[in-house]
């Protein structure tokens, strides 16, 4: 389940954080395709959707059913359902937060200034060179982009 959470996380991040037009830019600068609209869809829209499902589910069925594992009865000759001591849950529970809390502790922690640091320059990118290796032009905001994305219809708001 933490990796379910972290990869919810990144996903909502991409998608709504730094954006699906720039995520599909630098697709596009780094394979010389630019990515199909059904990955845009998915990035935004299905992905979240079925990570979102999943993890309902699953918190569901371990509140729900609770949680029990099978050993070995000798009186009865086979294995029974035992449930969980409240002990090794509580251990599961802090194992599964103390993964997932720092992403938003951090968060928190920036938004507030309370975790700061420098910045580093960033580090040379050639973007210029890899749009004249590919024979790349800037992608112009379909309509289909601008209804289903909300992006804006030219790049001026994006940088």
């Amino acid at each position: 389940m933490p990796l379910l959470i972290i990869a919810l996380c990144e996903c909502l991040a991409i998608a709504y954080v730094y954006g699906v037009k720039r995520f599909s830019d630098d697709i596009e600068l780094m394979t010389g395709k630019r990515p199909a609209l059904f990955w845009m869809i998915c990035w935004r829209y299905i992905s979240p959707a079925v990570m979102l499902i999943i993890l309902f589910a699953s918190v569901f069925k371990m509140v729900g059913a609770g949680t029990s594992y099978s050993a070995w009865d000798m009186t009865q000759g086979s294995t029974v359902m035992l449930a969980w001591p409240l002990w090794a849950k509580l251990l599961a529970g802090f194992l599964i937060l103390s993964s997932v809390l720092w992403i938003p502790a951090v968060f928190l922690l920036r938004a507030s200034g309370l975790l700061s640091y420098e910045l580093e320059e960033p580090a040379y990118f050639p973007e210029e060179w890899l749009r004249q290796e590919h024979g790349l032009s800037p992608h112009s905001v379909s309509t289909c982009e601008r209804y289903l994305f909300c992006m804006p219809p030219d790049d001026s708001a994006e940088k």
